[in-house]
C-alpha cells in the first residue's frame, strides 16, 4: 500500500469513526496513538486529521494538536437553517434538469433504502448499510443540480448534519416514520412537484433537528446537572 493510500484509509476511517460519535466532542486525538492503533507513520496520521480540519470535523490548535470539533444546540439550529436553505435550492435546480436516467437511479436507491432495515436484529447502533443508503438516496434527489457551487456547499453541511445524526440520535426520544418521509420526498420529486417537494425535504430536515433538540444528548452548551456531594469520612 502506498503512503497516499495509507493515508485515505486513515482518514476515512477516523471520518467515519467522528461521524458515529466514537470520540467525544472537544476531546484530543493524540497522533502517536492513532498511528499505533492503524500501523501508519505520523506524517499519514498528521495529514489525515489536517483533512479532517478540512472538513470542520477536528480542530487544529496551536500547541495543543487537535481536538474533535464542539458541539451545541446554537450551532445545530445555524446548521440546519443554512442548511435547509441550500438542500432546497439545490432540489429544486434537480427537479428542473433532471431526466429518466436520474429519475432511474433516485428509484433504485429508494428502492434498496427501502428494503433495508435501520437496525439489524439485535443490534444497538444503526444498519451501516442503511447509513450508505440513505446517503445515497439524499444525494441522488439532487444530483441533477448543475451548480458546482451549491454541490460543493450543500455537501459540506450534509456531512455536519450527519455527524449530529448520528452521533446523537441515540438519545432521542421520539419515534418517527423515516421511510414515510423519504417515500413522500421520493414521490413529489418524482411529480416534479417542486414547491410541496422542498417543503417536504425541509420538514424532513427540520424535524431531525427538532428531535435532536428535544433529546438528552450532551450539547457542550447545554449545563448539565452537578453531580452528588461525596460523603467524607
Amino acid at each position: 500500500m502506498t503512503a497516499a493510500s495509507r493515508t485515505n484509509q486513515t482518514y476515512e476511517t477516523l471520518k467515519q469513526e467522528l461521524l458515529d460519535g466514537a470520540h467525544p466532542p472537544r476531546s484530543k486525538l493524540l497522533i502517536d496513538q492513532i498511528a499505533g492503533r492503524f500501523g501508519v507513520s505520523l506524517g499519514a496520521v498528521r495529514e489525515a486529521l489536517s483533512r479532517l480540519t478540512s472538513d470542520r470535523l477536528v480542530v487544529a490548535e496551536p500547541q495543543r494538536g487537535f481536538t474533535v470539533a464542539p458541539v451545541s444546540t446554537e450551532d445545530l439550529i445555524d446548521l440546519t437553517a443554512v442548511r435547509i436553505d441550500i438542500e432546497t435550492r439545490c432540489l429544486r435546480r434537480s427537479i428542473q434538469l433532471g431526466n429518466l436516467a436520474w429519475e432511474g437511479r433516485l428509484l433504485d436507491g429508494w428502492h434498496q433504502l427501502s428494503r433495508t432495515p435501520l437496525r439489524l436484529e439485535g443490534a444497538k447502533t444503526v444498519n451501516l448499510d442503511w447509513t450508505r443508503l440513505h446517503t445515497r438516496f439524499h444525494d441522488d434527489l439532487i444530483a441533477a443540480c448543475d451548480s458546482r457551487w451549491w454541490l460543493r456547499l450543500r455537501e459540506e453541511l450534509y456531512i455536519q448534519g450527519e455527524r449530529y445524526r448520528r452521533m446523537i440520535l441515540p438519545h432521542g426520544r421520539v419515534e418517527r416514520d423515516v421511510d414515510a418521509e423519504h417515500k413522500e420526498l421520493l414521490d413529489l420529486t418524482l411529480a416534479r412537484d417542486t414547491r410541496r417537494a422542498c417543503a417536504a425535504l425541509a420538514d424532513h430536515l427540520q424535524k431531525t433537528a427538532d428531535i435532536l433538540l428535544a433529546s438528552s444528548a450532551p450539547f457542550d452548551d447545554v449545563p448539565r446537572a452537578p453531580e452528588p456531594a461525596r460523603k467524607t469520612v
